[in-house]
Parts: C-alpha cells; sequence; structure tokens
C-alpha cells in the first residue's frame, strides 16, 4: 500500500514526514501478534498523537471486481493473550471515526482456548460495499462487557477501484508529465521534479504539465488519494482554492498544466526540516517528494462514476493510493526570485539606485558594483529588507558602472540541548544576483 506520504531528499539524508492518526494501546496486559499475508502487509513502526511508538498493521486487498467484490486470499488474523485476564467478555470493532463504519461488518471474533486467555480477530473484506475510503488508516477497538477501551490495533487498508483500459502499463508512468526525472532509494521508484519553492514564502504555486492518453480524455485534476471531493488535502490547494479543478481541455493528447499552492502549515513543517539541515550541515535545497495528485477520467459517454467504474468499465482515477503519482520540487531555504533596479538618478559624482523589493521575506540586500559588466564585481554595500534606494558617492566623472543587487536571508533553527536548555544556530542564505544595470555618471 502507498501511504500518503512527504518525502523530503537532503543529499544523502532522508526526512520521512508520516501522519498516523492513532493512539497507543491502554492494556499492556494483552498481547498481540498476526500473521503475514503478503509482502505488501509487512507491519510498520509510526508514532500516535501522543508521541508513542505504535505498529501499524497492513491490510492490502489485491483486486476489485465487476460485483464489487475484493480479492483477498486469506484474512488477516490478529492473536490477543494475556496472562492475568479473561478474553471472554471482550469485542472487536472498526472504529467508526476512523473509517465511518464502512468495515465493521469485516471483523469476526474468536476465542481460542479453554482458559479464556486467548481470543483471535480475523479483518478481511467480506463486504461488498466497502470503498475505497478506507485507504485511509483505521483501526480495530477491542473493547470489554462496560464497553472500554482495552486495546487498539492501527490498521491501514488499501482497497482497489475496479480495473479498467487505464489500467494498462503506459497510463502508470511518469511519461505524461512534465519535469526531470530522478529515482529515489527509500521509495524504489521513479519521480519527476518540477520547480523551485521558496519556504519563507507565502503560499508558494508549482506547476506541472499532463499529457491526457487513452481515447476518452480528462475531466478532472484531484488532490486526494480516494478520489473523495468532499475532504481536504493538508499540504496543497488548487489555484482555485478546492482539491479538485477540472481540465481545461479534456480531449485525448492534449497538455493541461495544473499548478499547485503550498499552504503554511505545509510549508512550516518543511521550513523547520530545511533550517535544520542548512544551519547544521549547509545543505540549503531539497527534493520534496509528495503523491497527492491524481487524474481523473471520462468513461465514452463522457461521464465519470465511482471508483472509477462506468459502463463497460469505461473511465477511472489515475494516481491514489494503489499506483501513486510521484511527483516533486525543489524546496529551498534561499531567497526566490531577482532584484531590478526600477530607476536612478545620477550626477557627476553620484548615482542613486532604487530597486523593487521581492514579495518573499528577505533580511537585507547586498549591491555590488564593477565597471565591466561581466566581471569584477565587488560589494559596496549591505542594507536592510526596508530599505528599497542606495546612493553610491564619490564616482568618478563620465565613467560606466555596471550594478546588481543580491537578496540574503538569515536563517535560524533551535532545539533543545541535552541540558534542556534551548540552542539557536543561525546561517545566511544568499538569493541570486539580480538583474545588471548600467549607469554612467555625468561630466
Amino acid at each position: 500500500m502507498s501511504m500518503k506520504k512527504i518525502l523530503v531528499v537532503l543529499m544523502s539524508m532522508t526526512l520521512l514526514f508520516t501522519t498516523i492518526p492513532v493512539s497507543a494501546a491502554e492494556d499492556d496486559g494483552i498481547q498481540i501478534t498476526c500473521n503475514k499475508l503478503t509482502d505488501q502487509d509487512e507491519p510498520y513502526t509510526s508514532t500516535d498523537e501522543d508521541g508513542n511508538e505504535i505498529t501499524v498493521y497492513t491490510l492490502s486487498a489485491l483486486a476489485r471486481y465487476y460485483d464489487q467484490t475484493l480479492y483477498l486470499p486469506n484474512p488477516r488474523c490478529f492473536t490477543l493473550t494475556t496472562e492475568t485476564g479473561d478474553l471472554s467478555h471482550i469485542t472487536a470493532e472498526m472504529d467508526t471515526s476512523t473509517d465511518n463504519g464502512l468495515g465493521k461488518k469485516d471483523i469476526k471474533l474468536t476465542i481460542k482456548s479453554r482458559a479464556k486467555n486467548k481470543a483471535e480477530i480475523e479483518a478481511n473484506f467480506s463486504s461488498k460495499t466497502v470503498k475505497t475510503e478506507l485507504n485511509f488508516n483505521a483501526r480495530i477497538l477491542v473493547k470489554g462487557a462496560d464497553g472500554t477501551i482495552l486495546k487498539k490495533i492501527p490498521l491501514a487498508y488499501s482497497t482497489p477501484a475496479l480495473t479498467d483500459e487505464h489500467d494498462a502499463p503506459r497510463f502508470h508512468t511518469l511519461s505524461p508529465w512534465s519535469g526531470t526525472s530522478k529515482y529515489n532509494y527509500d521509495l524504489e521508484d521513479y519521480y519527476k521534479v518540477s520547480g523551485t519553492v521558496d519556504v519563507y514564502a507565502k503560499n508558494p504555486k508549482v506547476s506541472y504539465t499532463y499529457k491526457a492518453l487513452g481515447t476518452y480524455g480528462l475531466k478532472n485534476f484531484l488532490l486526494n488519494m480516494d478520489n473523495d471531493k468532499t475532504k481536504t488535502n493538508n499540504s496543497f490547494t488548487f489555484t482555485n482554492g478546492k482539491i479538485t479543478i477540472g481540465a481545461k481541455n479534456g480531449n485525448p493528447g492534449q497538455k493541461n498544466t495544473v499548478t499547485l499552492v503550498c499552504k503554511s502549515s505545509y510549508l512550516k513543517s518543511l521550513k523547520t526540516q530545511l533550517a535544520k539541515a542548512y544551519c547544521q550541515k549547509k545543505i540549503s535545497t531539497a527534493d520534496v517528494i509528495f503523491d497527492d495528485l491524481s487524474v481523473e477520467y471520462r468513461n465514452v459517454n463522457g461521464k465519470t462514476y465511482e471508483n472509477g467504474i462506468g459502463d463497460n468499465g469505461q473511465g477511472c482515477v489515475i494516481g491514489g493510493a494503489m499506483d501513486p503519482i510521484y511527483l516533486g520540487f525543489h524546496a529551498t531555504v534561499k531567497p526566490a526570485g531577482k532584484v531590478k533596479i526600477t530607476s536612478y538618478k545620477k550626477t557627476k559624482t553620484t548615482i542613486k539606485l532604487r530597486w523593487k523589493k521581492l514579495s518573499t521575506p528577505v533580511s537585507g540586500y547586498m549591491i555590488y558594483r564593477s565597471t565591466r559588466k561581466s566581471s569584477g564585481y565587488k560589494k559596496i554595500k549591505t542594507v536592510s529588507s526596508k530599505t528599497s534606494s542606495y546612493t553610491n558617492k564619490r564616482l568618478k566623472r563620465g565613467k560606466t558602472y555596471y550594478y546588481k543587487i543580491r537578496p540574503y536571508r538569515t536563517v535560524k533553527y533551535s532545539y533543545k540541548t541535552s541540558k534542556k536548555k534551548t540552542k539557536t544556530l543561525s546561517r545566511k542564505a544568499y538569493g541570486s544576483y539580480g538583474y545588471v544595470k548600467k549607469i554612467k555618471t555625468k561630466r
């Protein structure tokens, strides 16, 4: 199963951001073991909302048939044991707060010993009504006779949509997407990276171009792995402020450009990680990989159906939990954009420069001057971010000077030492040199 993830690659470092909405077990006297189904159903370790380490179990259906039946060769079996308690009174059900009750019929509880200290819970996709909403993390609640929760078993589902013509291998490649192809060894897969995001900017944007495949054309682009347009996305919106946007050109073979707007809360987490990497290791730029984006195709009648099911199986959603589209961008702590000198005033011995401030936050601007256009530049002044003009004095009459301006930002990272004291590191990050301005003093 492809869990929703944001992967930040910092040279040889990899930072993985994962959100698991589950809690730690409440009764340590009950021990849990489980059977292994397939290689993709390996449990993994994460943390709950309280920061406790937990084991998340996975359950992946292999296919969905036209009658909506999900194919899973064997159920996932959880064995519960206790040395001191009596398990005959327990019940098991899906947590309705995590899966909206969709999987409640797929849980079976059996007491396995005369001493009543061993029980088995089977989790399966026996219900034809199970939908792809279960791709989100869920959990099984083990309750006592009085309804008290004795154990929470984190469970991550993966339920595929009905296959159709878009399941051809070419639909599951990155070839229709713009950007530079790269390989990530943690994902063991390729991704396409396009554009640069200044993590200090306000709601920066990143764009991708997609070429429609197949014979039915595009309908929508989605920012939800389960094709649920009522939900939200924690990382991005489209430029319309929503998680769904219609294709401007839905004809087969045509290209559409989609622009994602980064949310403030998402940028905050990226900023913290990059500030740490820059202040400690001088790593200013990282590749951010995500799998939020998917593509919704029309069916032969121009309609789309839930879970990609249409007349004769036409129409589908490419991307999501079962076939993620890995895209990315360069995230940086360096100020984005080039400074442009907008006007100037000159006398025989002075030149006063004015420039347009960058929209992204900076700490200041460094002014460079040379008597040659392509070389020999030296820094002559550093001013604060509040300043947008500078007068260069004591110049020679009738001489030509070249100016350019470079923004910089002071990046800070604070952390707690082993003695619980706060320590702050800081380092300057420099942006690109601005546009060159040629000015000649009066004679």
